[in-house]
């Protein structure tokens, strides 16, 4: 048997996961519908109609004024 010696995979397979910013769905970024870099952070989106929406006005899902 081989040691390892502390490089056991302790991971549990769950994917990166971020919340849609317009309409607040979960998201596992690699199967998002789209994602957006915007003010040094990455946003990524159930479907094309929210990154439309994000695009028009990011500021105002992120609740900054317009």
């Amino acid at each position: 048997m081989e040691e390892t010696y502390g490089m056991q995979d302790y991971s549990d397979g769950i994917s990166e996961r971020s919340v849609d910013p317009v309409c607040g769905r979960v998201i596992v970024e690699e199967k998002a519908a789209g994602k957006l870099d915007y003010a040094g952070e990455t946003f990524y989106f159930c479907s094309k109609d929210c990154q439309d929406r994000f695009q028009e006005n990011p500021g105002g899902f992120l609740g900054q004024p317009k």
